[in-house]
């Protein structure tokens, strides 16, 4: 599902690949900023406490951390699907009201597929164009096609929800929010359900579909590996209550291939952010001892 309005993507700069990672996105106007955000729910479960966050243009940025530490909760408050008890979240550094304007759309895919049950894969894809009116045009037929082909449905846009796989349903939900072209993407854990297989041909698709379009990308997973391979940032955070504790840099350049899944480069950086992970987890361990 897609939050707001669907317009025809404004690309930003493509990644340098010649520059260190770091320098490359260093003067990155911010698309997101997330300063002091608390979130305490009505029972008064702190899910967010001090979340200070910055996101630049161009970025691929992943959220890692244990169950309950509130990834999803910051991605959702991200979106504008959730509110703030305190601290300010801006968008292009304004108010969430831009949001939806030329060159400032938003996507969202969730970690379920929240397909519509009576419609086939293809309505479900043009779905949020439908939204926007954006016609049954050859150009639009054309998008709904090359996401039907990037994420593996191709000869399935016929089917019904019901008629597929839980991973084939994921699938056509990231296939409706990608045709939507939008300038920041938020997902939620999106390939959790795929096979390995699957799930890394996704991760060069994304990848790649992310430096030819500029999107800005957040991106929630729990998988090391994947944070590591994808990431220009793997943001890693604890729970109880939840918080980032760690901002860690991946510096290999772009693109990536998938011999770099096998480097001593990689095996490093995915050391490094486990570490940063255990850290976490013992944080929140503290603190539940504390606590009782």
């Amino acid at each position: 599902m897609t939050a707001n309005k669907v317009t025809l993507l404004n690309p930003g700069r493509e990644p340098d690949v010649d520059a260190p990672v770091a320098e490359t996105f260093a003067a990155g106007r911010p698309v997101l900023q997330v300063d002091g955000v608390d979130k305490i729910y009505g029972n008064g479960t702190v899910a967010l406490k001090r979340a200070d966050l910055t996101i630049k243009q161009g970025e691929f940025v992943s959220l890692l951390g244990p169950s309950g530490c509130g990834k999803s909760t910051l991605l959702r408050i991200m979106a504008g699907l959730g509110e703030v008890t305190t601290g300010t979240v801006k968008w292009w550094e304004q108010d969430y009201g831009v949001v939806g304007s030329k060159g400032r759309k938003l996507a969202f895919v969730f970690q379920n597929a929240t397909l519509m049950p009576w419609a086939r894969v293809r309505k479900n894809i043009r779905l949020p164009l439908d939204l926007e009116h954006a016609g049954n045009g050859p150009d639009v037929e054309k998008r709904i096609d090359d996401a039907l082909d990037m994420v593996g449905l191709k000869g399935f846009d016929e089917s019904f929800p019901r008629e597929l796989s839980g991973g084939m349903q994921m699938r056509a939900s990231i296939a409706r929010a990608m045709v939507t072209e939008p300038n920041l993407l938020l997902m939620d854990e999106p390939f959790g359900a795929l096979d390995e297989m699957t799930r890394n041909k996704l991760n060069d698709d994304v990848l790649k579909l992310w430096r030819e379009k500029g999107w800005t990308i957040v991106f929630v997973t729990h998988s090391v590996y994947e944070a590591v391979y994808l990431s220009s940032r793997v943001v890693v955070m604890a729970a109880r209550p939840g918080r980032i504790v760690d901002d860690i840099e991946i510096e290999e350049p772009y693109p990536r291939a998938p011999d770099f899944r096998v480097s001593t480069e990689f095996a490093g950086y995915c050391r490094q952010v486990s570490q940063a992970l255990e850290r976490a987890s013992a944080m929140g361990e503290n603190k539940e001892g504390n606590d009782s």
